[in-house]
């Protein structure tokens, strides 16, 4: 008799004892996340889910999950800030719910690997041609110098597949991006100030900026031509470029987007994806580059990463954004940041310093 009593007493203790151990570690799981996460972390699951019900399947949820992902990621050795990826991701949140956006999902804007389990949205004039190639490289595609050719093989291949893939917890979501003045300038730059070549952009987009810059264009003879022949050459090149401040004053007063200057937050459906890590690619560092090759499942040392594209003169970067601010007013600046103003918001860019560069004496463009 006093043995079974002695089992019992010897099972409760057991017991004790993990109900006991459960709350210290759910304690010390508590204090090590408020180190990195805002006060909206630790809001009740009813309010977040009412929250959530306004704003119709916006990403306005606590980032448990990520956070966690992450932390798990530093107990492995990964490269990675646990701290910095956190507050991003909660910064990305907290705007979302500032603005109550809800933005499309675009299939053809995401690159998917399902061997590989991960997911990249691509923006133009952010490192997309580097990406784009690894994409490819993981579908074991043969080489080719256009790979934007790969694009519908890359992507879901339904939006159904999409939805599943983005419901997904254990694919890894990936978002690179850079200041958006820079990416601007570096757009303006290749597509079109570059004459050297053909783009799209240059034929669409010329003939409606000097429509509103240079109306006086359009005034044909028979010495001149018409606008084609006065502005183009034959293969379809600029003879005459817009300024890049002819081209600032006609895009802040279009309802045009093209992806090589739509804002991220449109683009990618940023309120509607729980991104699991934002690469930033004004300071990026060769940690955070391994970390995502470790989450591509691919060794560092054997995968070849090409060097970002540079545009033609250079890779845009703050000394040469702020020589083609010089010649922009600071109401333009200004205007410009308007427009941008999520973007900079959700990733902590600064416009201070532009502004500036419309009163330094840099070389004009």
């Amino acid at each position: 008799m006093s043995l079974k009593i002695q089992f019992v007493k010897c099972i409760l203790c057991v017991i004790l004892y993990i109900i006991i151990y459960v709350i210290l570690l759910r304690l010390k799981q508590n204090s090590y996340l408020t180190q990195y996460s805002s006060s909206l972390f630790f809001a009740k699951y009813n309010q977040t889910k009412q929250k959530c019900s306004l704003i119709s399947q916006s990403v306005i949820k606590p980032i448990n999950l990520e956070i966690e992902l992450l932390e798990y990621d530093e107990m492995k050795g990964e490269s990675i800030n646990l701290q910095e990826s956190a507050t991003m991701l909660q910064q990305i949140s907290n705007v979302c719910m500032k603005y109550n956006l809800k933005t499309p999902l675009i299939r053809k804007h995401f690159l998917y690997n399902s061997e590989h389990k991960v997911m990249y949205c691509w923006i133009r004039k952010v490192a997309s041609t580097s990406f784009t190639k690894l994409f490819t490289d993981l579908k074991n595609r043969l080489p080719t110098r256009n790979y934007y050719r790969q694009i519908d093989i890359l992507i879901p291949q339904t939006s159904n597949e999409l939805q599943l893939i983005l419901n997904n917890t254990k694919i890894f979501k990936l978002l690179v991006v850079r200041h958006p003045f820079q990416r601007l300038v570096s757009s303006y730059r290749d597509r079109i100030a570059d004459n050297t070549k053909y783009t799209a952009q240059a034929w669409i987009y010329t003939e409606k900026i000097f429509r509103f810059t240079r109306p006086e264009l359009f005034h044909s003879n028979t010495t001149t031509g018409n606008f084609r022949e006065r502005v183009f050459t034959s293969d379809k090149r600029l003879k005459i470029i817009p300024t890049f401040k002819e081209f600032l004053e006609w895009l802040l007063q279009s309802s045009e987007e093209d992806v090589h200057w739509i804002q991220y937050y449109k683009h990618c459906a940023i309120c509607n994806i729980r991104y699991n890590f934002v690469l930033k690619l004004d300071d990026y560092t060769y940690g955070q580059i391994n970390y995502i090759f470790s989450k591509f499942g691919l060794d560092k040392n054997k995968v070849y990463f090409p060097k970002l594209e540079e545009t033609r003169g250079g890779y845009t970067n703050f000394d040469t954004t702020c020589k083609y601010f010089a010649n922009l007013t600071q109401d333009i600046v200004l205007k410009l940041y308007e427009k941008y103003k999520i973007d900079f918001e959700m990733y902590n860019y600064n416009v201070n310093q532009y502004i500036n560069c419309a009163y330094k004496k840099y070389e004009k463009f």
